[in-house]
């Protein structure tokens, strides 16, 4: 399957891609130890409108951004990002101005060069390649699915993947901002562009908050709609 693909998987399919989920978990987790940012709460940052940060962040907290969303981090004051998840057709202009330490690409295929950088952690490389397949298997081995039957876009948004990909890999606590079901647009973009993978995201975010007590939120509205809890601390409205 490609990223192309226009209809849901089966589930045999699903499982296909998954079958190498604890290799491939075990693998980042290692690239993960080598900088830094395995045992430690990650505060992950997506770009929608008007994201709530919380006051004080646990200590250690590493911060990780979905695509873009350093640059909504820069206006609420926020460090640059400790981790942050890029495509491969990333331009320097939509990156400007960040200061990327680590960076988790979205790629087609693995090079030779990708490889060796993941598997070999030790080298520590400050950027590591993942599969649109490789992300596909994060999902369905930690959610059990890619919702694809719920909604016209196959399978959940990049935010969601990545929120996947930290469950996976063991961090303690994930706490997420700047995610909405509700609202359109982006934090450092005044168009209201309209948002995809509505309904694949709220099916995977209802799985988080069934089976994931280390996922939670700083939004209400998030909240609200998925059943996630709001982090400690965090009024509910």
């Amino acid at each position: 399957m490609t990223e192309t693909t226009r209809r849901p998987l089966s589930p045999s399919e699903e499982q296909a891609i998954a079958a190498d989920f604890p290799v491939l978990a075990a693998r980042h987790a290692a690239w993960l130890r080598a900088r830094g940012l395995l045992d430690r709460p990650w505060f992950v940052l997506g770009s929608a409108p008007d994201p709530h940060v919380p006051q004080p962040f646990p200590p250690g907290t590493a911060h990780v951004h979905v695509k873009y969303a350093g640059h909504a981090a820069r206006q609420y004051g926020l460090p640059a990002g400790d981790l942050t998840f890029l495509l491969a057709k990333t331009t320097k202009q939509q990156i400007d101005g960040l200061d990327l330490d680590a960076v988790l690409r979205l790629r087609k295929r693995h090079s030779l060069l990708t490889r060796i950088r993941r598997d070999l952690p030790v080298l520590g490389a400050n950027e590591c390649a993942l599969t649109h397949r490789e992300r596909d298997a994060f999902i369905i081995g930690t959610l059990g699915s890619l919702f694809g039957v719920t909604g016209s876009e196959i399978r959940p948004s990049n935010g969601i993947a990545l929120i996947a990909y930290a469950i996976a890999v063991g961090i303690p606590q994930i706490i997420v901002a700047g995610i909405s079901l509700q609202s359109d647009g982006y934090a450092y973009d005044p168009s209201a562009r309209i948002r995809r993978h509505l309904e694949e995201d709220r099916a995977a975010l209802a799985v988080v908050a069934a089976r994931c007590s280390e996922v939670v939120t700083t939004e209400p509205g998030l909240s609200q709609v998925t059943g996630i809890p709001l982090l400690e601390g965090v009024p509910a409205g």
